[in-house]
């Protein structure tokens, strides 16, 4: 496929998108918060599949939905985790993250990666969403967790009262039923009654998300400005640019401002999916910095949903036997919530016996260079902006591939079937970083509503 009939392509994707959105907010429908309208294209969702219905093509989506209606009764003892029964603290900014075991230390204090700022300043409350359901023994009192108490544990009980309840609600309303019914809109509900809970015990003036179009996100954001329409509402995106940015549609959110960490991303977000420009602000990105030894060189980076695995391992064989003189010091890298996937570790096994066979060995560094499979994810931007060259095998061109059209600063090139090389035409534009210290404190705090 032609980059030309790929940027046509992904506009015709978009415009479908939209007309989609307009339809169902017709039918009152609050497409910000439906899981069907979370059009995602790194990670299987109900917008995921929708993206495709929209646009004539097939995916089978019988197995995803029963996954999905079926994780809903793992969600029945998610509970809130505190140091005391109780609230109390003087905090006057909220901010909503996620955790891991790792965030954490001895004292249960805990530190954000993508803020890049800890738990110890106590002007600011933290309601954290375990991803690995860890509970640190000492919890701090601005800090509280949202976590399963069994991480096997599920309730069929739970899961037909919230069919039964989503029935009920939309009035037995086919359509209404099809956006409210997924596992996403029963989690924003579970996330929006403990923040009620937070709110009552404290005197907010910021809420900060750790922000990704998330139904959960614009359900608490919508919510919570009904209650309190002083309260600022703020979302940071951590993340460098992903291809097609369905997911960051503007929806009528309640969110007053957005920050992004590049001035291309701003262009992008405004030109392309609704944005206006007075609300979103850019700051380098407080989560990576510019580093002088290149992070993103020299790998294969493995995507997140590794779909047509024949096909990437064909792609790639033909890349290596029509490049003879590649070396082959790349490693393998996985997506971090993948490192013990059996289906990821067995392509990464099939990738290392191509390179043996293929390629050439030499000596040193690897070279300034990274190939990269399925959905480029910011990690490519990333790469770029060090002045590492990409590589690109894609899953679905129409939906994974960079547009020149819709990102400027790329300079794009088809190099074979259904492979493309990236590079950028300057640095900091697309992604922002810098080598700062204290960069939230610089950057993000003057950003807040002051305390009354």
């Amino acid at each position: 496929m032609s980059l030309k009939k790929i940027s046509q392509q992904q506009k015709i994707i978009l415009k479908n998108c939209n007309k989609f959105l307009t339809q169902e907010r017709k039918k009152n429908i609050d497409t910000s918060i439906s899981p069907l309208c979370f059009f995602t294209v790194w990670a299987k969702t109900p917008g995921y599949f929708k993206i495709y219905d929209l646009n004539g093509f097939k995916k089978n989506q019988l197995i995803f939905t029963f996954k999905n209606l079926l994780s809903i009764s793992k969600n029945f003892d998610k509970k809130l985790f505190l140091k005391n029964k109780k609230i109390s603290s003087s905090a006057n900014n909220l901010i909503i993250s996620y955790s891991t075991k790792q965030n954490f230390d001895f004292r249960g204090n805990f530190f954000d990666n993508n803020f890049n700022f800890d738990s110890k300043n106590k002007n600011f409350f933290w309601l954290l969403i375990s991803l690995d359901n860890y509970v640190p023994p000492k919890i701090q009192e601005n800090i509280a967790i949202i976590a399963k108490k069994n991480n096997t544990s599920f309730s069929l009980k739970y899961l037909l009262k919230h069919l039964m309840q989503t029935l009920i609600i939309s009035k037995f309303n086919v359509n209404t039923i099809k956006h409210y019914c997924w596992q996403e809109f029963n989690f924003s509900k579970l996330i929006l009654e403990t923040l009620k809970k937070i709110l009552n015990n404290l005197k907010i003036e910021n809420l900060i998300l750790n922000y990704e179009g998330v139904p959960f996100q614009n359900y608490v954001i919508n919510e919570i400005k009904k209650i309190n329409n002083k309260l600022k509402t703020i979302g940071y995106l951590h993340c460098a640019p992903w291809p097609l940015q369905l997911d960051l549609i503007y929806k009528n959110q309640a969110l007053d401002m957005m920050i992004v960490s590049g001035q291309e991303q701003k262009k992008v977000l405004r030109k392309y999916y609704g944005w206006s420009k007075k609300n979103i602000n850019v700051i380098p990105s407080l989560r990576f910095e510019r580093k002088k030894q290149k992070e993103f060189s020299g790998f294969i980076f493995v995507p997140y949903n590794l779909e047509n695995e024949f096909n990437y391992l064909k792609r790639f064989e033909m890349y290596l036997a029509e490049n003879k003189k590649i070396s082959c010091n790349f490693k393998v890298r996985i997506h971090p919530l993948n490192l013990n996937s059996k289906p990821h570790l067995d392509f990464k096994n099939k990738c290392e016996i191509l390179l043996s066979k293929y390629a050439i060995k030499k000596k040193g560094k690897p070279q300034n260079h990274s190939l990269l499979f399925g959905s480029a994810t910011g990690i490519c931007i990333q790469a770029l902006e060090e002045g590492t060259t990409i590589t690109h095998f894609p899953n679905d061109e129409n939906l994974d591939v960079f547009s020149p059209t819709i990102w400027s600063n790329l300079n794009v090139k088809k190099s074979g079937e259904k492979t493309y090389i990236y590079k950028l035409k300057k640095k900091n534009y697309t992604f922002l970083t810098n080598n700062e210290k204290k960069k939230f404190q610089k950057y993000f705090k003057p950003l807040l509503k002051k305390p009354h």
